[in-house]
C-alpha cells in the first residue's frame, strides 16, 4: 500500500511539473520572423517607446500610443480612479513595478496589417524591492491614418489573430491589397 501511495505521489508531482518551464531567453514570437521596412518600423517604434518608458519620459511615450489607446486609458481613469492599463506604465511605477532594462526579441506579422513585437523586460518590483529579469512581453503595433502606433501590451503572453481582429476593430488602416 505504501509503495502504491508513493508511486501515485511521484507520478502526480511529475505531471504537475510538466509545462512549467519558462520559454528560453532566445525564444522568438511564434510564427516566422517578419522582415522588411514595415517590420523594422514596428520594431523601431517599440524600441523608442520603451526607451521613453525606461527614462520615465511619460509625455514622449504617450505620443507613440494609438489615439484609441489613449482614450481607453482616460476612460479607465475616469471609471476606476486610476490609469489601470498596460500602456500606462506611469500608473504602476511607484506602487507596483517599473522598467529597468529590455531587449527586443523578435517581430512577427499580425492580422490586419499589424505587427507583434516581443521583448524580454527586467522590471523592478516596488513592494518586493527586487528585479524580475527577462519577463516576456508583447506589443501590438499598427498603422492609423498612415502613422505607426503602439496599441497595447501583454505580459507573459502574446496576441492571437482573433484577439486583434475582434478586440481592436476599427483601430487600423485597411492593409494594402497584395499585388
Amino acid at each position: 500500500m505504501r509503495t502504491a501511495f508513493f508511486f501515485a505521489v511521484l507520478v502526480s508531482s511529475a505531471a504537475l511539473a510538466q509545462g512549467t518551464e519558462a520559454p528560453s531567453e532566445d525564444a522568438a514570437p511564434k510564427g516566422a520572423e517578419a522582415t522588411g521596412p514595415e517590420a523594422d518600423a514596428a520594431k523601431e517604434l517599440v524600441n523608442k517607446y520603451l526607451t521613453s518608458v525606461k527614462a520615465k519620459k511619460w509625455a514622449d511615450a504617450t505620443k507613440m500610443l494609438h489615439p484609441q489607446t489613449v482614450t481607453a486609458i482616460a476612460e479607465r481613469k475616469k471609471r476606476l480612479g486610476k490609469e489601470d492599463h498596460p500602456m500606462a506604465p506611469q500608473a504602476y511605477e511607484k506602487t507596483e513595478h517599473y522598467l529597468k532594462e529590455y531587449k527586443l526579441k523578435g517581430v512577427v506579422k499580425g492580422p490586419v496589417g499589424t505587427f507583434i513585437v516581443e521583448t524580454a523586460e527586467d522590471n523592478f518590483q516596488v513592494q518586493e524591492k527586487g528585479l524580475v529579469e527577462g519577463e516576456m512581453a508583447t506589443y501590438l503595433v499598427g498603422k492609423k491614418d498612415g502613422k505607426w502606433f503602439v496599441v497595447d501590451k501583454k505580459r507573459g503572453e502574446t496576441f492571437t489573430n482573433d484577439s486583434v481582429k475582434i478586440g481592436y476593430k476599427g483601430y487600423f488602416d485597411k492593409p494594402a491589397a497584395a499585388n
